[in-house]
Protein backbone atom coordinates (compact mmCIF):
# COMPACT_ATOMS: atom_id res chain seq x y z
CA UNK A 1 0.00 0.00 0.00
CA UNK A 2 1.66 3.21 -1.19
CA UNK A 3 -0.04 5.48 1.33
CA UNK A 4 1.06 3.24 4.20
CA UNK A 5 4.64 3.28 2.88
CA UNK A 6 4.64 7.06 2.65
CA UNK A 7 3.35 7.39 6.22
CA UNK A 8 6.07 5.07 7.50
CA UNK A 9 8.79 6.93 5.64
CA UNK A 10 7.57 10.33 6.76
CA UNK A 11 8.00 9.15 10.34
CA UNK A 12 11.64 8.14 9.68
CA UNK A 13 14.40 9.92 11.63
CA UNK A 14 15.10 13.55 10.72
CA UNK A 15 17.87 13.85 8.14
CA UNK A 16 19.25 16.32 5.62
CA UNK A 17 17.88 17.16 3.12
CA UNK A 18 14.44 17.73 4.61
CA UNK A 19 11.70 17.31 2.01
CA UNK A 20 8.69 19.57 2.48
CA UNK A 21 5.46 19.99 0.54
CA UNK A 22 5.78 23.71 -0.11
CA UNK A 23 8.47 26.36 -0.51
CA UNK A 24 6.64 28.34 2.19
CA UNK A 25 7.83 25.76 4.74
CA UNK A 26 11.27 27.33 4.31
CA UNK A 27 10.00 30.82 3.60
CA UNK A 28 12.45 32.61 5.91
CA UNK A 29 15.16 32.15 3.27
CA UNK A 30 13.04 33.98 0.68
CA UNK A 31 12.56 37.74 0.53
CA UNK A 32 9.16 38.46 2.14
CA UNK A 33 8.59 34.69 2.04
CA UNK A 34 7.96 34.88 -1.71
CA UNK A 35 9.61 32.18 -3.89
CA UNK A 36 10.55 32.78 -7.53
CA UNK A 37 7.79 32.46 -10.10
CA UNK A 38 8.75 29.95 -12.82
CA UNK A 39 6.10 29.27 -15.42
CA UNK A 40 5.09 25.61 -15.57
CA UNK A 41 7.16 24.67 -12.52
CA UNK A 42 6.52 26.99 -9.56
CA UNK A 43 3.53 29.31 -9.76
CA UNK A 44 2.06 31.33 -6.92
CA UNK A 45 4.30 29.44 -4.52
CA UNK A 46 2.83 26.10 -5.66
CA UNK A 47 4.93 23.30 -7.15
CA UNK A 48 2.88 22.11 -10.12
CA UNK A 49 4.48 18.67 -10.47
CA UNK A 50 5.11 17.34 -6.96
CA UNK A 51 6.44 14.04 -8.32
CA UNK A 52 9.25 15.68 -10.26
CA UNK A 53 10.12 18.84 -8.32
CA UNK A 54 10.97 18.71 -4.61
CA UNK A 55 11.13 21.55 -2.10
CA UNK A 56 14.16 20.85 0.08
CA UNK A 57 14.86 22.62 3.36
CA UNK A 58 18.62 22.16 3.48
CA UNK A 59 19.05 21.04 7.07
CA UNK A 60 22.32 20.48 8.90
CA UNK A 61 22.79 19.70 12.60
CA UNK A 62 19.01 19.90 13.04
CA UNK A 63 18.82 23.48 11.77
CA UNK A 64 17.46 24.70 8.44
CA UNK A 65 20.11 26.67 6.55
CA UNK A 66 18.71 27.48 3.06
CA UNK A 67 16.17 26.14 0.56
CA UNK A 68 16.37 24.36 -2.80
CA UNK A 69 13.86 23.46 -5.49
CA UNK A 70 15.22 20.19 -6.87
CA UNK A 71 14.47 18.54 -10.22
CA UNK A 72 14.54 14.75 -9.73
CA UNK A 73 14.41 14.11 -13.48
CA UNK A 74 17.52 16.13 -14.36
CA UNK A 75 19.14 15.43 -10.96
CA UNK A 76 20.07 19.08 -10.46
CA UNK A 77 18.49 22.00 -8.63
CA UNK A 78 16.18 24.42 -10.38
CA UNK A 79 17.47 26.99 -7.89
CA UNK A 80 18.73 27.43 -4.35
CA UNK A 81 17.86 30.46 -2.22
CA UNK A 82 19.41 31.82 0.97
CA UNK A 83 19.33 34.73 3.36
CA UNK A 84 22.79 36.28 3.53
CA UNK A 85 23.81 37.48 7.02
CA UNK A 86 27.55 38.03 6.68
CA UNK A 87 30.17 35.64 8.04
CA UNK A 88 31.87 34.91 11.35
CA UNK A 89 35.40 34.63 9.92
CA UNK A 90 35.96 30.90 10.53
CA UNK A 91 36.70 30.28 6.84
CA UNK A 92 35.82 27.55 4.36
CA UNK A 93 35.23 24.08 5.87
CA UNK A 94 36.63 20.83 4.50
CA UNK A 95 34.86 19.41 1.45
CA UNK A 96 32.73 16.75 3.12
CA UNK A 97 29.98 16.04 0.62
CA UNK A 98 26.55 14.86 1.69
CA UNK A 99 25.22 12.07 -0.51
CA UNK A 100 21.60 12.03 -1.69
CA UNK A 101 19.52 9.25 -3.29
CA UNK A 102 19.22 11.23 -6.53
CA UNK A 103 22.79 12.55 -6.79
CA UNK A 104 25.97 10.61 -6.12
CA UNK A 105 29.53 11.75 -5.56
CA UNK A 106 30.67 9.25 -8.20
CA UNK A 107 28.66 11.15 -10.83
CA UNK A 108 31.15 14.03 -10.58
CA UNK A 109 34.44 12.17 -10.13
CA UNK A 110 37.14 11.86 -12.80
CA UNK A 111 35.14 13.66 -15.49
CA UNK A 112 38.00 16.02 -16.38
CA UNK A 113 35.80 18.97 -17.31
CA UNK A 114 33.25 19.81 -14.60
CA UNK A 115 33.37 20.88 -10.96
CA UNK A 116 30.63 20.37 -8.41
CA UNK A 117 29.55 23.99 -8.78
CA UNK A 118 27.77 25.42 -5.73
CA UNK A 119 24.57 27.38 -6.31
CA UNK A 120 24.63 28.86 -2.80
CA UNK A 121 28.39 29.13 -2.23
CA UNK A 122 30.04 28.09 0.99
CA UNK A 123 31.35 31.63 1.48
CA UNK A 124 27.79 32.95 1.85
CA UNK A 125 27.23 31.09 5.15
CA UNK A 126 27.33 33.01 8.44
CA UNK A 127 28.71 30.17 10.57
CA UNK A 128 30.88 27.14 9.92
CA UNK A 129 27.77 24.95 10.09
CA UNK A 130 26.02 27.17 7.52
CA UNK A 131 28.99 26.75 5.19
CA UNK A 132 29.15 22.99 5.76
CA UNK A 133 25.46 22.75 4.85
CA UNK A 134 26.19 23.96 1.30
CA UNK A 135 28.23 20.83 0.56
CA UNK A 136 25.24 18.79 -0.53
CA UNK A 137 24.84 17.40 -4.02
CA UNK A 138 21.34 18.87 -4.22
CA UNK A 139 22.99 22.33 -4.11
CA UNK A 140 25.48 21.75 -6.93
CA UNK A 141 25.45 21.31 -10.69
CA UNK A 142 28.12 20.20 -13.17
CA UNK A 143 29.89 23.49 -13.90
CA UNK A 144 32.73 24.02 -16.37
CA UNK A 145 35.86 24.03 -14.21
CA UNK A 146 37.51 27.27 -15.34
CA UNK A 147 34.11 29.00 -15.29
CA UNK A 148 33.46 27.89 -11.69
CA UNK A 149 36.94 28.80 -10.49
CA UNK A 150 37.23 31.93 -12.62
CA UNK A 151 34.59 34.45 -13.67
CA UNK A 152 31.80 32.87 -11.58
CA UNK A 153 33.91 32.87 -8.40
CA UNK A 154 34.92 36.49 -9.03
CA UNK A 155 31.23 37.40 -9.33
CA UNK A 156 30.43 35.63 -6.03
CA UNK A 157 33.28 37.49 -4.29
CA UNK A 158 32.19 40.84 -5.72
CA UNK A 159 28.55 40.44 -4.68
CA UNK A 160 29.59 39.21 -1.23
CA UNK A 161 31.54 42.45 -0.76
CA UNK A 162 28.55 44.48 -1.94
CA UNK A 163 26.27 42.72 0.55
CA UNK A 164 28.77 43.03 3.42
CA UNK A 165 29.28 46.74 2.78
CA UNK A 166 25.89 48.04 1.70
CA UNK A 167 23.17 45.52 2.68
CA UNK A 168 22.69 46.75 6.24
CA UNK A 169 19.05 46.68 7.34
CA UNK A 170 17.18 49.09 9.61
CA UNK A 171 18.35 47.13 12.67
CA UNK A 172 22.00 47.54 11.72
CA UNK A 173 22.35 43.88 10.65
CA UNK A 174 23.73 42.48 7.42
CA UNK A 175 20.80 41.08 5.44
CA UNK A 176 20.34 40.22 1.77
CA UNK A 177 18.55 37.55 -0.24
CA UNK A 178 20.23 35.46 -2.92
CA UNK A 179 18.71 33.15 -5.54
CA UNK A 180 20.93 31.11 -7.88
CA UNK A 181 19.62 28.78 -10.56
CA UNK A 182 20.57 26.59 -13.49
CA UNK A 183 18.99 26.11 -16.90
CA UNK A 184 19.06 22.41 -17.87
CA UNK A 185 20.43 21.57 -21.29
CA UNK A 186 18.32 19.55 -23.72
CA UNK A 187 20.75 16.66 -24.18
CA UNK A 188 24.02 17.11 -22.25
CA UNK A 189 24.34 14.54 -19.44
CA UNK A 190 27.21 13.72 -17.08
CA UNK A 191 27.85 10.05 -16.22
CA UNK A 192 24.58 9.12 -17.97
CA UNK A 193 22.69 10.54 -14.99
CA UNK A 194 23.15 14.24 -14.22
CA UNK A 195 22.06 17.03 -16.56
CA UNK A 196 24.81 19.50 -17.43
CA UNK A 197 23.16 22.96 -17.37
CA UNK A 198 23.49 25.15 -20.42
CA UNK A 199 23.50 28.33 -18.32
CA UNK A 200 23.81 29.48 -14.70
CA UNK A 201 22.27 32.61 -13.23
CA UNK A 202 22.27 34.44 -9.91
CA UNK A 203 20.54 37.46 -8.39
CA UNK A 204 20.48 39.28 -5.07
CA UNK A 205 18.30 41.93 -3.47
CA UNK A 206 18.48 43.87 -0.21
CA UNK A 207 17.44 47.04 1.55
CA UNK A 208 20.35 49.39 2.24
CA UNK A 209 19.59 51.61 5.22
CA UNK A 210 22.74 53.69 4.72
CA UNK A 211 21.69 54.34 1.10
CA UNK A 212 17.99 54.52 2.02
CA UNK A 213 16.93 52.37 -0.92
CA UNK A 214 16.40 48.85 -2.20
CA UNK A 215 19.13 47.50 -4.47
CA UNK A 216 19.52 44.46 -6.69
CA UNK A 217 21.62 43.03 -9.49
CA UNK A 218 21.84 39.87 -11.58
CA UNK A 219 24.43 37.83 -13.45
CA UNK A 220 24.32 34.92 -15.85
CA UNK A 221 26.52 33.15 -18.39
CA UNK A 222 26.73 30.03 -20.52
CA UNK A 223 28.15 27.00 -18.74
CA UNK A 224 31.35 26.82 -20.76
CA UNK A 225 35.05 27.34 -19.97
CA UNK A 226 36.38 30.86 -19.50
CA UNK A 227 38.36 32.01 -22.51
CA UNK A 228 40.85 34.00 -20.43
CA UNK A 229 41.98 34.00 -16.81
CA UNK A 230 40.71 37.51 -16.08
CA UNK A 231 37.16 37.30 -17.43
CA UNK A 232 34.26 38.84 -15.51
CA UNK A 233 30.50 38.47 -15.65
CA UNK A 234 28.73 41.63 -16.70
CA UNK A 235 26.39 42.98 -14.02
CA UNK A 236 22.80 43.15 -15.28
CA UNK A 237 19.41 44.26 -13.98
CA UNK A 238 16.76 41.88 -12.69
CA UNK A 239 14.58 42.70 -15.68
CA UNK A 240 17.39 41.82 -18.09
CA UNK A 241 17.84 38.46 -16.36
CA UNK A 242 14.11 37.76 -16.36
CA UNK A 243 13.85 38.70 -20.02
CA UNK A 244 16.66 36.27 -20.82
CA UNK A 245 14.99 33.49 -18.84
CA UNK A 246 11.61 34.23 -20.45
CA UNK A 247 13.24 33.88 -23.87
CA UNK A 248 14.22 30.36 -22.82
CA UNK A 249 10.57 29.46 -22.26
CA UNK A 250 7.90 30.84 -19.95
CA UNK A 251 7.56 33.65 -17.44
CA UNK A 252 10.19 33.96 -14.70
CA UNK A 253 10.22 36.40 -11.78
CA UNK A 254 13.07 36.08 -9.29
CA UNK A 255 11.69 38.26 -6.46
CA UNK A 256 7.96 38.56 -7.25
CA UNK A 257 5.79 40.94 -5.25
CA UNK A 258 8.74 42.67 -3.56
CA UNK A 259 10.33 46.13 -3.75
CA UNK A 260 13.44 44.89 -5.54
CA UNK A 261 14.30 47.34 -8.35
CA UNK A 262 14.01 45.81 -11.81
CA UNK A 263 15.90 48.40 -13.85
CA UNK A 264 18.98 49.37 -11.82
CA UNK A 265 22.20 47.62 -10.77
CA UNK A 266 24.88 48.17 -8.12
CA UNK A 267 27.74 48.85 -10.55
CA UNK A 268 28.08 52.44 -9.32
CA UNK A 269 29.14 51.02 -5.94
CA UNK A 270 32.07 48.99 -7.28
CA UNK A 271 34.63 51.85 -7.11
CA UNK A 272 33.95 52.05 -3.35
CA UNK A 273 35.08 48.43 -2.84
CA UNK A 274 38.27 48.28 -4.95
CA UNK A 275 39.65 45.06 -3.44
CA UNK A 276 36.57 42.91 -4.04
CA UNK A 277 37.26 41.45 -7.51
CA UNK A 278 34.46 43.46 -9.10
CA UNK A 279 34.77 44.55 -12.74
CA UNK A 280 36.11 48.06 -13.18
CA UNK A 281 35.70 50.74 -15.82
CA UNK A 282 38.76 49.32 -17.58
CA UNK A 283 37.52 45.71 -17.65
CA UNK A 284 37.55 44.46 -21.24
CA UNK A 285 37.05 40.70 -20.85
CA UNK A 286 33.40 39.87 -20.19
CA UNK A 287 31.71 36.49 -20.43
CA UNK A 288 28.99 35.87 -23.00
CA UNK A 289 25.43 36.42 -21.79
CA UNK A 290 23.75 34.64 -24.69
CA UNK A 291 20.49 32.80 -24.15
CA UNK A 292 19.87 29.13 -23.50
CA UNK A 293 17.06 26.61 -23.61
CA UNK A 294 15.05 25.76 -20.50
CA UNK A 295 12.91 22.67 -20.32
CA UNK A 296 9.79 23.28 -18.26
CA UNK A 297 7.07 21.01 -16.98
CA UNK A 298 4.32 21.52 -19.56
CA UNK A 299 4.77 21.38 -23.32
CA UNK A 300 8.08 21.03 -25.09
CA UNK A 301 11.13 23.09 -25.99
CA UNK A 302 13.04 22.69 -29.25
CA UNK A 303 16.54 23.94 -30.00
CA UNK A 304 17.64 23.97 -33.62
CA UNK A 305 21.33 23.32 -34.25
CA UNK A 306 23.48 22.78 -37.30
CA UNK A 307 23.09 19.03 -36.94
CA UNK A 308 19.34 18.97 -36.43
CA UNK A 309 17.11 19.66 -33.45
CA UNK A 310 16.58 18.51 -29.90
CA UNK A 311 13.08 18.29 -28.43
CA UNK A 312 12.32 17.65 -24.76
CA UNK A 313 8.77 16.63 -23.86
CA UNK A 314 8.92 17.16 -20.14
CA UNK A 315 5.41 16.04 -19.22
CA UNK A 316 6.21 12.49 -20.28
CA UNK A 317 9.91 12.60 -19.50
CA UNK A 318 10.95 11.75 -23.07
CA UNK A 319 13.77 13.21 -25.13
CA UNK A 320 13.92 12.93 -28.92
CA UNK A 321 16.97 13.95 -30.90
CA UNK A 322 16.65 14.36 -34.66
CA UNK A 323 19.88 14.23 -36.61
CA UNK A 324 20.84 13.76 -40.24
CA UNK A 325 21.21 10.05 -39.62
CA UNK A 326 17.84 9.51 -37.98
CA UNK A 327 16.42 9.89 -34.48
CA UNK A 328 16.89 8.33 -31.08
CA UNK A 329 14.22 8.45 -28.39
CA UNK A 330 14.73 7.71 -24.72
CA UNK A 331 12.18 7.82 -21.94
CA UNK A 332 12.94 8.45 -18.30
CA UNK A 333 9.88 9.40 -16.29
CA UNK A 334 10.60 11.19 -13.02
CA UNK A 335 10.27 9.00 -9.92
CA UNK A 336 7.18 9.58 -7.76
CA UNK A 337 7.52 10.99 -4.29
CA UNK A 338 7.20 7.66 -2.48
CA UNK A 339 10.24 6.29 -4.35
CA UNK A 340 12.31 9.34 -3.33
CA UNK A 341 11.23 8.91 0.29
CA UNK A 342 11.90 5.18 0.18
CA UNK A 343 15.44 5.68 -1.15
CA UNK A 344 16.14 8.33 1.48
CA UNK A 345 14.88 6.00 4.20
CA UNK A 346 17.07 3.11 3.01
CA UNK A 347 20.19 5.26 3.11
CA UNK A 348 19.53 6.92 6.45
CA UNK A 349 18.63 3.60 8.09
CA UNK A 350 21.82 1.96 6.69
CA UNK A 351 19.80 -0.71 4.87
CA UNK A 352 21.31 0.63 1.65
CA UNK A 353 24.80 2.05 2.28
CA UNK A 354 25.96 5.34 0.80
CA UNK A 355 28.19 5.05 -2.26
CA UNK A 356 31.80 5.95 -1.46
Amino acid sequence: NRLFLVLILLSAPHTAPELVRSMSDCGRFLLEGSPPQISGILEGGNILNQNRYKAVCQTFQDERRFVTLYDTHNRIAVFSAAKYRGEDGTGRPSNTWKIEPQARNADYKNNGAFDRGHLIPSSYGLTKADRQATFTLTNVVPQARSFNQGSWMRMESCIKCVMDTFCINSNGLTEAFVVTGAEPSPDNVLANRVNVPSMLWSAFCCYSSNNNRWMASAHWADNSPDESKDEHLETKTLEELQKNLRASGGDVQVFPGTQCPLHTTVTELYPQIPNCRCPTAGTSAYRSTSGSVRSSAPGSVTRHTTSGSVTRHTTSGSVTRHTTSGSVTTTAAPPPVYIWLFLTYLQTSHIWPHPR
